[in-house]
């Protein structure tokens, strides 16, 4: 069995060089992105804009038959782009953390058969730096709370729509969160091999500078993207952000994500590192992602609303991208 934190790590890096802007991605093929990586208002229609498979006014039934039936790739294209899901499905992704979370916290409580399988794994065993038992506690923590808000803003933000995602997005976040279940305790398990009952090991008292920075960074960063969820929810749709901060970014809620990510990549670093590697691998693929996504709610606000409206703003990082 491989070591399980290589191979997350390596997953999420696959996952980033998958939608990443500037290599060879779906994002930087325009007919791949028509497709997949828009959704919701963004999405544009198949075949780079126009209708699929209608038959030209000349054309009898046998020869419209023919057309559709033709095998091109742009028409295998938008096959697969038609599977699409509600994008209410969103919720899903934050129930997913919510339940790989509650499962995992309870394999780490009781040395369940599953985080056994995991830990006594020889390549795990290895001599490493680990992350101690207080470090696993709070990432497991954190990551329960952000699952939780998360999937209660959903539930309370969440407006009729008609909208949808492509598929492969909707199992692709389904995968990610659940392996973040994961991916926030890993780098700890020799800690947690060397005490019986690991929670009960937990000692609270008197936090490191660490633990206070990043508590710190993950309280502020959730409330400013609580906050800016519950403006864009109070919006009518399809209106300009004109709030601080979207009055500089166009997509701040995701700058406070990819905050959220970092808080926990440098809370749960092992002894003798800045960070967590397999953490900051998550947050790689969780800032690429939404980058890509930034470039295009800027690209559809500017189309919509006029580029003036939007002249001045960063994407997501400021004085950056």
């Amino acid at each position: 069995m491989p070591d399980p934190s290589l191979a997350l790590q390596a997953a999420f890096l696959i996952s980033t060089s998958m939608v990443e802007p500037q290599g060879s991605s779906m994002s930087s093929v325009p007919t791949l992105r028509s497709r997949f990586v828009a959704y919701g208002s963004r999405a544009t229609p198949t075949s780079d804009g126009q209708q699929r498979n209608l038959p030209d006014a000349g054309e009898t039934g046998k020869e419209s038959d023919q057309a559709a039936n033709k095998f091109s790739p742009s028409k295998l294209l938008d096959d697969i782009a038609s599977i699409r899901v509600p994008h209410r499905w969103f919720i899903h992704f934050y129930l997913a953390s919510l339940l790989s979370s509650a499962l995992w916290g309870y394999q780490i409580l009781t040395r369940g058969f599953l985080v056994r399988i995991i830990c006594e794994n020889p390549n795990l065993r290895t001599p490493r730096r680990s992350m101690s038992v207080d470090q696993v506690f709070w990432a497991w923590f954190l990551m329960s709370v952000q699952g939780l808000r998360r999937f209660l803003e959903s539930l309370a933000d969440t407006k009729a729509s008609t909208s949808e995602m492509f598929l492969a997005h909707w199992l692709l976040g389904l995968t990610f969160y659940m392996a973040m279940g994961v991916a926030i305790w890993i780098e700890g398990a020799e800690a947690l091999l060397s005490v019986k009952l690991p929670f009960h090991s937990i000692t609270l008292t008197a936090p490191s500078l660490r633990t206070l920075l990043s508590l710190s960074l993950f309280t502020l960063a959730s409330v400013v993207q609580h906050d800016c969820h519950a403006y864009l929810a109070s919006l009518p749709k399809y209106t300009l952000p004109m709030r601080q901060p979207f009055q500089y970014l166009i997509c701040p809620h995701y700058t406070a994500e990819c905050l959220i990510y970092l808080s926990l990549a440098f809370l749960a670093a092992p002894d003798g590192s800045l960070f967590n590697r397999t953490i900051l691998t998550a947050l790689m693929f969780v800032s690429i992602n939404l980058s890509v996504t930034a470039s295009t709610t800027m690209a559809w606000y500017a189309q919509k609303f006029g580029e003036e409206k939007v002249a001045g703003r960063w994407k997501m990082l400021p004085y950056v991208f």
